[in-house]
């Protein structure tokens, strides 16, 4: 096995049922700004040839949304111990908090992994792949 670190980056206003993707670098760490743009957008590319999310935000138990969703595993490999950042924006689109989730589930190669989270209640939402292995000649476990 070996650890990627990605980001993978969808954002959304928290409108129900609603749904949108993008790339970005992650805003709420510091050190992603001391970083040339070449080496954001060869991250961003790395990201998106391994996965891509697509998500919804909706209503929650008492003071929390719910956040569900599929991660692609758009790679040749199984992947597992998938981290899922969901960053909770404000009006103006900062970051406000932010929750790391893990998928128990194997994602197999060519496949998808289904996502359910509670988080407190923001303007808006962003979710990025945080980290992910990859099973080395597990390519549909």
């Amino acid at each position: 096995m070996f650890r990627i670190r990605a980001s993978v980056i969808a954002s959304i206003a928290i409108v129900v049922a609603s749904h949108a993707v993008a790339l970005a670098a992650r805003v709420d760490d510091p050190t992603t700004f001391s970083q040339d743009a070449a080496a954001l957008r060869e991250e961003s590319a790395l990201a998106d040839r391994f996965f891509h999310v697509e998500w919804t935000a909706g209503a929650g138990r008492a003071g929390t949304s719910r956040i569900t969703g599929y991660v692609y595993n758009d790679y040749g490999q199984a992947a597992q111990d998938i981290e899922l950042r969901v960053t909770g924006l404000n009006s103006a689109g900062q970051p406000v908090r932010a929750m790391v989730h893990h998928l128990s589930d194997t994602v197999p190669s060519r496949g998808r992994g289904y996502f359910d989270f509670q988080v407190p209640v923001s303007q808006a939402y962003r979710v990025d792949v945080e980290s992910f292995d990859f099973t080395l000649g597990h390519g549909r476990n």
